[in-house]
């Protein structure tokens, strides 16, 4: 027994070491490192990342957000901040090889990702990114300028292998549904229009009793409901579940641009305002009978996208009901 845990120390030590062996700097001397100057996040307005297919991926920071071009399709703004910070803060840990082998390091043409950051034109940063080192908290760089290999710290081949369909920001609605007023649902010849009204509260009894009179509890703003033309109160649980699954919608994927044009006619729709401003929702046939996402438009996207099957039948649940519809039994 004491031979076996003896054993598992030593495991533990080795390990221990390989890990410090592997991170540690081949000529020791941390301080004699290239290591990059550190960047202001404000002052990087222009990234072009070159994938392994030497296809190139330009975004640009316009008025605080970043497009990608030559389209000017929004992009994620929590991807591109990671990358940002990646490589603003870029630190290299170790030396790792200075023979110009960088086939076992993912830096071969065909494996590796080129990555530029301008500030107002001019570069900021230059690198080039391979795999992700044994360590798995490491990434093997090699520095414009430098043909040596180093670790750097992070996992940065996750955070810069992207495509334009992986950065788009693929928000369709941001909206608080408290601030909703109008709905109209429609479906084959069925339409309903609801709209939010405040709620009919019934009267407070007389009081009978004026003595020691209990301490009033805050008032409560009024409550709403959704009713019909007809001024008849529609399933509030049903509203309130089908706007909390669009009001803050975000798509699949997106189609090519000539696709919105050539979608058959939708299959239900969903509209809704708030204030002065009006939004809609509208859902088309497969393009495939086979596919789980379904095509859609928008009224505040130029594309058409992709939804999955199963949340726009959650969505249809409610809408079916709303509008009377009873659902297909299989």
């Amino acid at each position: 027994m004491k031979l076996k845990k003896e054993y598992i120390l030593l495991i533990g030590v080795i390990a221990a070491l390989v890990l410090y062996l592997s991170t540690r700097s081949l000529n020791q001397d941390g301080e004699k490192l290239p290591q990059p100057s550190k960047l202001e996040n404000a002052a990087i307005n222009r990234l072009v990342l070159t994938d392994k297919q030497n296809a190139p991926l330009e975004l640009v920071k316009k008025d605080d957000r970043w497009v990608i071009e030559p389209k000017g399709y929004p992009a994620d703004s929590a991807k591109v901040k990671n990358m940002v910070n990646s490589l603003s803060d870029l630190t290299l840990t170790a030396l790792v090889s200075e023979s110009g082998n960088y086939e076992r390091y993912g830096l071969a043409a065909g494996e590796k990702i080129f990555v530029q950051a301008f500030s107002d034109g001019s570069p900021v940063r230059v690198f080039s990114i391979g795999k992700a080192a044994p360590t798995y908290q490491h990434t093997f760089v090699v520095l414009e300028g430098d043909p040596r290999v180093y670790h750097a710290r992070g996992q940065l081949e996750r955070t810069f292998d992207q495509s334009i369909d992986s950065l788009r920001d693929k928000t369709i609605f941001a909206i608080d549904k408290q601030s909703i007023t109008g709905l109209t649902l429609k479906k084959g010849q069925k339409t309903l229009a609801l709209v939010k009204k405040e709620s009919r509260q019934p009267e407070t009894p007389p009081e009978t009793e004026k003595a020691e009179t209990p301490a009033q509890p805050p008032a409560q703003p009024p409550a709403t409901e959704w009713r019909d033309d007809g001024g008849r109160a529609a399933d509030q649980n049903s509203v309130d579940q089908l706007l909390s699954a669009i009001d803050h919608l975000d798509c699949d994927a997106f189609l090519e641009d000539q696709a919105k044009t050539q979608l058959g006619e939708a299959l239900w729709t969903i509209s809704f305002k708030r204030a002065e401003e009006e939004y809609s929702l509208s859902v088309h046939p497969k393009l495939d009978e086979n596919a789980d996402k379904m095509p859609a438009t928008a009224s505040t996207m130029t594309q058409a996208f992709l939804l999955n099957q199963t949340r726009i039948k959650n969505i249809e649940k409610d809408l079916n009901r709303l509008l009377g519809i009873e659902e297909e039994k299989k």
